[in-house]
């Protein structure tokens, strides 16, 4: 029998309930509109309960009448935790390591079943298959919670998954049908169905997706889990390296040269159909067929839908395809920050006032200007610290033209980092800063923080810029960077707006040696914080 490590069976536990009737009259006590309160309550008696010796028929039927109670409350309690800029507050990352925990006691209580002997036992040798996919699904789930607060999924928890997946093999019920009405539409599925589905999500570079993004590959793949199949043999088809899996290990499945030696010790992910289902859609959707007619659900909308299909059949059915720019491993110090205020801050060196604002130097200044010649700088610096701008200390792991990857540590202090954020980097070779968008972010089991910039081409200026109009009189300037053209790519100079300025044609005022009016033409990207436009100088 396979080791699972699980807690000790106690003689002095004493679970609120049983069996699966106790269990049904506990449940309606719970308060599950207050989803704290129940997250707490569901997490304790299970823990107790996972303590409690009992036969494993009754511990699978309790198990069954739970989950849907603890399915609901974690669905909601997730909402906590998520959509959330990184690294996570205090209160944030208790919710999160609640919600784990939950998971982590319906997997154990699952596993409890296994290990107890479950399949000789009369009444329960039947039912594992659904016990080692329900096993296999509490193990997924907890990947995707890490996915979806971009944490850095443990290696013991990919050790535990191929595990349990290593016993159904053993068990011979791999491909065994189950169902599982938790699932939102597609209730039939197997424990290599639950297994591939789990593998696929972390296949799919979920660090560097959006949270629709994220639930948009579980729908998918809720439908395609089952086109995957799991083969001893290296897939003949394929004309790439193929995605092999050891289940010994607790690694993600990686394509490789696969030598003789070592082939027979893996699992190998033959992708053929979902590969072809792949194109197949890509290919409609081209011709303009809607992405509801293909299964795709009611909120994909194009040219989106295609992109991320296109996007995922990158990363399950073709080799890693060679950076345009080489990138190279670095460890350079480097300075950053992100908001566009503080950016414009210390591209400029300066606090930000309107243009043309005379403020009159106190007594301190004058005499200052008449012993040393200037005005302190303690005013910047107390501008800073109020404004609450910060250059944070960062390392760069590598880089190369298009993108760097980042790590803060954990010990060095910062501001929270959002995907689509702008942020200025200043590496300690460089008197000047880069700018960048924020590509991906995981925060690492040890407390690190790890980001990947997309750099924006360009040089950077600190400029203000205004509304005109009838309606705009008074409007005051706000900070805005320029970012000079690069011949090379084709990239005409552009502005970096704050969030939704741009409007088509709008006119607005930018001041740089003086007020100049410039018509935007264009947005080429858009941040969550900034937006990347086009535009053209009108004559006075």
């Amino acid at each position: 029998m396979t080791d699972f490590k699980l807690p000790a069976l106690a003689a002095d536990a004493a679970p609120e309930f049983i069996d699966a009737e106790t269990c049904k009259a506990w449940l309606e006590n719970i308060p599950l509109a207050n989803v704290s309160a129940a997250q707490q309550d569901l997490l304790g008696q299970l823990e107790e309960f996972n303590r409690f010796p009992t036969r494993p028929a009754i511990r699978f039927a309790v198990l069954e009448a739970i989950r849907e109670a603890v399915h609901f409350v974690q669905i909601e309690q997730a909402k906590r935790f998520t959509n959330r800029a990184l690294p996570m507050a205090d209160s944030e990352s208790a919710v999160f390591t609640d919600t784990l925990e939950l998971w982590s006691q319906m997997q154990i209580g699952y596993l409890r079943c296994l290990e107890g002997g479950g399949s000789g036992e009369a009444g329960l040798r039947g039912q594992a298959a659904t016990v080692c996919q329900r096993a296999l699904v509490y193990a997924g789930l907890k990947m995707f919670h890490h996915y979806r607060a971009y944490r850095e999924v443990p290696a013991a928890i990919w050790g535990a998954l191929h595990g349990v997946y290593a016993h159904a093999e053993t068990l011979d019920v791999a491909e065994e049908a189950v169902k599982d009405y938790l699932n939102r539409d597609v209730h039939d599925t197997s424990p290599r169905i639950a297994y591939v589905r789990a593998l696929l999500m972390g296949l799919a570079n979920p660090n560097e997706l959006a949270q629709r993004q994220l639930t948009f590959v579980a729908f998918l793949l809720e439908r395609w889990g089952e086109k995957v199949a799991v083969v001893r043999e290296v897939p003949e088809w394929s004309d790439v390296p193929p995605l092999a899996v050891d289940l010994a290990g607790d690694a993600i499945p990686e394509r490789i040269d696969v030598d003789a030696g070592r082939a027979a010790a893996l699992h190998y992910l033959d992708t053929s159909r979902l590969a072809k289902s792949l194109r197949n859609r890509v290919g409609l959707l081209r011709k303009g067929e809607s992405p509801a007619r293909l299964a795709l659900g009611e909120d994909c909308v194009q040219p989106s839908c295609e992109q991320m299909l296109v996007f995922l059949y990158r990363q399950w059915c073709q080799a890693r395809a060679q950076r345009t720019g080489e990138r190279k491993r670095v460890a350079d110090a480097a300075q950053a920050c992100n908001n566009l205020e503080a950016i414009h801050y210390y591209i400029s060196g300066r606090v930000f006032r309107q243009p043309g604002e005379q403020k009159e130097l106190t007594k301190k200044q004058r005499e200052e200007i008449a012993t040393f010649g200037r005005v302190s700088t303690r005013d910047e610096d107390d501008y800073s610290q109020v404004r609450g701008f910060q250059l944070e200390h960062w390392q760069v792991v590598d880089e190369s033209v298009q993108g760097l990857r980042m790590v803060r540590r954990a010990g060095n202090p910062g501001k929270r980092y959002a995907h689509g954020q702008l942020v200025g980097v200043r590496t300690a070779d460089s008197k000047n800063f880069m700018l960048g968008q924020v590509r991906w972010l995981m925060s690492a089991s040890n407390g690190d923080l790890q980001c990947g910039l997309k750099l924006l081409p360009g040089l950077p200026a600190a400029i203000s810029v205004r509304a005109t109009g009838v309606n705009a009189m008074n409007e005051k300037y706000v900070p805005a960077i320029t970012l000079t053209a690069v011949p090379q790519l084709d990239i005409p100079p552009v502005l970096l707006l704050p969030a939704a300025w741009y409007k088509p044609k709008r006119v607005i005022e930018a001041f740089v040696d003086g007020p100049v009016r410039v018509r935007l033409l264009d947005v080429l990207e858009r941040g969550t914080d900034f937006e990347r436009v086009v535009y053209e100088l009108l004559a006075d």
